[in-house]
């Protein structure tokens, strides 16, 4: 468990993280609206050298893939799923057999089935206006 006081803090713990998924791996993060859900993505795509201005939350399209060198980075936002969606669920899936694909969801609260393999998951609480408590669940 981490309190993170600002943006910048967020952002570092999010590239410290970044480091345990280089080669593959699903990150699922739960939170409030406005708790850091997408400053921590930022912070994550910035470690694979995508710039953060580009990250900009999916919540329209679900889904925004960046092709890295021999891998994708997925992020996918889950905000207006209201109940199952049978391709959508296909269509992760689909990502999540590849083992070296990155894979970040926003609002995995709203998931409907389980993922394969294991999974980091990351919990963000809203404290005050500037801090967050952030608690990271490594399975």
């Amino acid at each position: 468990m981490t309190i993170s006081h600002s943006e910048t803090q967020t952002i570092e713990l999010a590239q410290q993280l970044a480091e345990k998924v280089r080669d593959g791996g699903i990150i699922l993060l739960y939170g409030d609206l406005g708790s850091g859900k997408t400053h921590f993505t930022k912070g994550l795509a910035e470690a694979f050298k995508i710039e953060k201005f580009s990250i900009k939350s999916p919540t329209y399209t679900y889904v925004r893939q960046y092709p890295l060198d021999d891998q994708n980075l997925y992020h996918i936002d889950l905000y207006r799923l209201e109940g199952e969606d049978p391709l959508l669920a296909e269509e992760i899936m689909e990502f999540a057999e590849n083992p070296k694909n990155i894979i970040i969801i926003e609002w995995a609260d709203r998931l409907h089935f389980p993922l394969p393999g294991s999974v980091i998951s990351v919990k963000f609480e809203y404290l005050d206006s500037h801090s967050r408590k952030i608690t990271i669940d490594e399975n």
